[in-house]
């Protein structure tokens, strides 16, 4: 039976039934929570972040990169692919993209790689 601890764990962040947690031994318990952990840090789509829109075009934006299979996130971090910008993109956000190799891209160039499937060619 699996102690408290596991058990807690995989209440939360499983589907697992308390009944099917309590058949576990310990190392199978934590054997499925480490193979949880990985799944979450295999998650190899391409991320974007919007920054710089109004609250609606940013939310049409985010449902088109969604519809694609994009990971939308909310900062600029080492696995970001692509900042997307409009008019009103801070300064700070941009230049830690840049410092980061992170490619910039406007509304028109997102929707294009979104088209074509082709990075578009920096301005």
């Amino acid at each position: 039976m699996a102690s408290e601890k596991p058990t807690i764990i995989l209440l939360s962040k499983s589907d697992m039934s308390k009944e099917e947690i309590s058949a576990l031994s310990d190392a199978e318990a934590w054997k499925r929570i480490y193979s949880i952990r990985t799944v979450k840090y295999r998650d190899n789509r391409l991320q974007v972040c919007f920054t710089g829109f109004g609250a609606s075009k940013k939310q049409e934006l985010i449902d088109i990169a969604n519809s694609k299979n994009f990971k939308v996130v909310s900062s600029v971090t080492k696995k970001l692919d692509f900042l997307c910008g409009g008019e009103n993109a801070g300064p700070k956000k941009i230049e830690k993209a840049e410092a980061q190799g992170v490619q910039f891209l406007s509304e028109n160039q997102f929707i294009q790689l979104i088209e074509t499937g082709e990075i578009p060619n920096p301005t």
